[in-house]
């Protein structure tokens, strides 16, 4: 049984993303492997949802970040066997800008600076807003817990999430 303050959580994130959620090449994230055995959209849902909490607790710019959040690793391919000039870790955050323009229209100068710099400290482009590194540190917590095997217990949260999407569903468009 969900208790009432998890279900307001659900469903302002859902408010919050639901067209994104809902998207055909959002649910293509399910695909691809993050870090095994997790896939990359429950990873992405997993960090989304987290930096939601944090920025309605600091009241920042939430519906922003969260969005930008879903979509840091939109980056479509599994990045396990498909290989690119450069790492993955410095690859995908300009795959995933792509993506998501190509998909869902420009990005807010917040959201793209969230989404490129959400590698730091690998990389050395710091975030430069508090949604940004709010992003970064949900991230973090995420692969740590993914590679634990921690993240199952965000399953009853992500079930709650999926139930919750049904009132979002869309035919399934292009754009």
């Amino acid at each position: 049984m969900q208790q009432p303050k998890q279900a307001k959580w659900v469903r302002g994130y859902c408010e919050t993303v639901g067209d994104l959620l809902t998207h055909e090449k959002v649910q293509q994230m399910r695909q691809y492997p993050h870090h095994k055995p997790i896939d990359t959209l429950y990873h992405s849902v997993y960090v989304s949802f987290m930096t939601y909490r944090i920025c309605e607790k600091l009241h920042l710019r939430t519906r922003e970040a969260t969005r930008a959040a879903l979509l840091h690793d939109f980056y479509l391919y599994n990045w396990y066997t498909d290989k690119h000039d450069e790492g993955h870790a410095w690859y995908h955050p300009k795959e995933a800008v792509k993506n998501a323009e190509l998909y869902f229209g420009d990005l807010t100068p917040l959201q793209r600076d969230m989404i490129l710099s959400h590698m730091w400290p690998l990389h050395l482009m710091p975030p430069r807003s508090r949604e940004g590194l709010a992003l970064t540190l949900a991230d973090k917590v995420g692969a740590v817990r993914d590679f634990l095997r921690l993240s199952k217990r965000f399953r009853p949260v992500y079930t709650c999430i999926e139930t919750e999407m049904k009132h979002y569903a869309r035919p399934a468009a292009s754009r």
